[in-house]
């Protein structure tokens, strides 16, 4: 339904891949909707280090990548034999029926991996045409090959920067061409509310008119990420009261969810669980 690529102008700053994972487990475990997780990074990927456990790790599922994930779809895609509802037969599971993700390539080398670029495209949509929504954690910058097919064929650019001076300067002050076409969003990662850059301010000082967002700074999060327990994590804090120390991270990543959906016209109401 809709494809989502969460992108940076900074490498390794901005909390790219923990933005996506946050909005990713907060969906899966408030919504009814099918959300499917990928990324165009050839090393191992923060998803992947997050989100699998080691216990499928030491079960083998490394020396399988060849038959799961964008190693197999690329097989497929290759031949005409990729169909929608074939996807997730090559996904990780991380929610049921809810949340999957698609692991990344076994391919010995950068050059190889780039290789997929001819049948992204049949890729992405084969996803995006059985899930109702589509991430994508690509490169930061321009420069990459894949990231650049994503970017073009995604229905929305989720920007992710940080309250770093020099991250806001670098996008803010530098004209980011692809972007004049494209419907976005910007969601500032690792917020601190007490920084001199809070999101009324950078607005301010930016004259900007884009919807800004937030996934404010969590150590409870973090460690659930380097716990390898995002899930658990989420399910245990749906429901905490307002006087919650986690309550306002839950609250803003609803909001950036709830952003997220509305800008590709996704109506909330029909997928959100009763109760969420």
């Amino acid at each position: 339904m809709g494809q989502v690529a969460f992108w940076s102008n900074w490498h390794g700053q901005t909390g790219n891949s923990a933005n996506m994972i946050a909005v990713s487990m907060l969906i899966g475990t408030e919504y009814l909707a099918r959300t499917i997780m990928s990324h165009t990074h050839w090393e191992m990927s923060t998803l992947e280090s997050t989100l699998i456990k080691e216990r499928r790790l030491n079960h083998g599922f490394e020396l399988e990548y060849m038959n799961h994930g964008i190693d197999a779809l690329e097989r497929l895609a290759k031949v005409n034999r990729l169909e929608p509802s074939k996807v997730k037969d090559y996904c990780v599971p991380i929610l049921r029926d809810r949340l999957d993700l698609i692991v990344g390539t076994s391919k010995p080398s950068e050059e190889m991996y780039v290789a997929v670029n001819g049948v992204i495209g049949s890729i992405l949509n084969a996803a995006k045409s059985y899930y109702d929504l589509s991430f994508i954690d690509v490169h930061s910058g321009t420069r990459n090959v894949l990231t650049n097919s994503v970017l073009t064929s995604s229905d929305l650019i989720v920007v992710n920067l940080n309250q770093n001076i020099n991250v806001l300067n670098d996008f803010f002050n530098n004209s980011q061409g692809f972007l004049m076409e494209k419907k976005y969003i910007i969601v500032i990662g690792q917020y601190d509310a007490n920084s001199k850059y809070t999101v009324s301010n950078i607005k301010r000082i930016y004259k900007c008119d884009i919807p800004i967002y937030t996934v404010p700074h969590l150590s409870g999060f973090m460690d659930a990420c380097n716990d390898k327990s995002v899930v658990e994590f989420f399910l245990k804090n749906q429901n905490v009261r307002n006087n919650h120390e986690n309550n306002i991270f839950m609250t803003e990543v609803r909001k950036l969810a709830k952003g997220i959906m509305n800008a590709i016209g996704i109506d909330t109401r029909i997928f959100c669980k009763k109760g969420a």
